[in-house]
């Protein structure tokens, strides 16, 4: 049985939710799971955390060191930093953009992969290609998607433009 499908396949786009345009990125992580997730995310950064603590402690052994303690505090604090470091990959890595009207929301792989609530749409204030990377106005923070993660590049920079663009409409009408 397989137990995920690769992570190199983008999901399919979803269909828009009442009026809203979903773009996926290559990170996306489709129908699995948040544990498999983490697993995945913390393989490598623990794997290289316990390779170093590994190669450290044979050296001092090597050397005639007491190693017990400091190998096993090493340790413990080389897996928390790792998986922490894997868990924050996937809390940061953006995996889906909803736009709709002037609002849109960038979800990271994390909320993507649990619950499907919607919501956390915030006004665009831009979007502007600066060195072939997006920046994106986002309520009250600034975002930058890269061209290699998004198949549909073009589509969600006139989209999120589009979105922008209304907004400065419906701010301009209000006065």
């Amino acid at each position: 049985m397989d137990p995920a499908p690769p992570r190199s396949q983008a999901a399919p786009p979803r269909p828009p939710l009442g009026g809203a345009v979903v773009f996926a990125s290559v990170h996306h992580p489709g129908v699995v799971g948040r544990p498999y997730l983490a697993l995945e995310a913390q393989a490598r950064p623990v794997a290289l955390a316990l390779l170093v603590v590994m190669t450290v402690g044979l050296a001092a052994a090597l050397q005639g060191e007491a190693i017990l303690w400091p190998f096993v505090t090493g340790t413990a604090l080389a897996y928390a930093l790792a998986a922490a470091y894997g868990q924050s990959t996937l809390v940061r890595t953006p995996a889906e953009v909803e736009v709709r009207g002037p609002f849109a929301a960038v979800r990271s792989v994390w909320s993507v992969a649990g619950a499907r609530g919607r919501g956390g749409l915030a006004p665009v204030h831009s979007a502007r290609l600066v060195h072939g990377e997006l920046l994106v106005g986002l309520g009250d923070y600034v975002t930058t998607l890269r061209r290699e993660d998004w198949p549909d590049f073009d589509g969600l920079v006139d989209a999120l433009r589009g979105a922008a663009g209304a907004g400065r409409a419906l701010a301009g009408g209000a006065g």
